[in-house]
This record gives structure tokens, sequence and C-alpha cells, in this order.
């Protein structure tokens, strides 16, 4: 007789999920994918990091994450609201539209009191939205995504990963500054 998989043999209807749910652990939550989707808990452990991403589309021009108004301010966000709420950022990449995080949390609350608080307080600083004026509407596209990460090798690349967001980063802050001023790169005929 032919061995399947588990979740074949469950029965049909709201039972099945149930026991799908606890035989297949979830591991994402947010983004694209939780577009009109019911909610449901962000999957959480605290022996285990997690790979965070905020998106927004509206991140332009002095908008910009990374624009140099922004840019120490959401830093310095990431790790003092961290602090705060005990919070171990391992890895922080601000790309201008979008932030990753590699983070641990040793409790549910602290980590989802650190991303309420962290996106929040970065939309209203970026976009300069005070009380009782004109509403300017979503700064952030969707929930914030987030992805446990096991630790090894997993962790290792999604750590390279995030690393390689930051390079990206910085390769397009050099770019611009060489369109604005092309005598910042040295002539190769120089002796």
């Amino acid at each position: 007789m032919k061995q399947g998989n588990l979740t074949e043999h469950l029965p049909p209807g709201k039972e099945k999920s149930k026991l799908k749910s606890k035989l297949e652990p979830k591991l994402t939550h947010g983004g694209r994918e939780s577009l009109g989707v019911r909610k449901s808990t962000r999957p959480f452990s605290s022996k285990v990091s997690q790979h965070i991403v905020l998106k927004s589309k509206r991140a332009k021009g002095t908008w910009s994450l990374n624009h140099r108004k922004n840019q120490s301010k959401v830093t310095s966000m990431v790790y003092v609201y961290a602090a705060r709420f005990n919070v171990h950022v391992y890895r922080f990449a601000n790309v201008g539209n979008h932030i990753h995080l590699l983070v641990k949390a040793t409790e549910r609350k602290n980590l989802a009191d650190y991303l309420r608080v962290l996106a929040g307080r970065i939309a209203i600083t970026v976009s300069g939205a005070r009380k009782h004026t004109k509403r300017i509407g979503k700064f952030w596209d969707t929930l914030c995504w987030s992805r446990l990460i096991k630790w090894g090798k997993e962790f290792h690349v999604v750590q390279r990963y995030v690393f390689a967001n930051e390079l990206e980063a910085i390769d397009k802050k050099f770019r611009a500054m060489v369109l604005k001023n092309p005598y910042l790169i040295p002539s190769s005929n120089s002796s």
C-alpha cells in the first residue's frame, strides 16, 4: 500500500484545517500574501530569530527612508525601540523604500509592541504627520512580513541576504552622489 502525506488522510472541513495547522506549522505572516485573508496570529518562538520586512511604495523623495533627513532617525529608532522592548537586532538594512530586520525577541508581546511602535514612529517621522491636520493616508503597504528563521545555515543565509541589502543601499547612494558630482571618481590616468 502506498503511503501518502499525513494531510491527505485528514477528515474534510474545519477539522482538516485545524489538524493541518497543527501538523504543518506556519512560518510566515503578513506581506502581500495576507491581503484578503482572515487574520491569524504571527508565528513566534522565543528560541529562533525572525526576518522582518516593512515596505512602503510612498517612501520616495523626501519620504524615502534613506533620505538624508530620515536615515539617522530611522536607524536610531530601530535600535532604541529594540532596547526598550527587549528585542535583539542581529542585522538591519534600510534600503530606502523598505527595511529588513533580523531580530529575536524573548516574548511575543515584546515583538508585537516593537513592530507596532517602530512602524508607527517611522511613518510619523518620515511623513511629518501631526494630529489635527490633513490626513495623509497609509504609509506602509501591508502588514509587516515576517518569517521564523532556524539557527545554523538558514540563519547565516538570511544574515548574508540582509547584508547584501545594506550594500545595495550604499551602492545606490554612491551612484546618486556620482551623478551629482562626477569628479568624485578618481581618473584612471592619474600618476
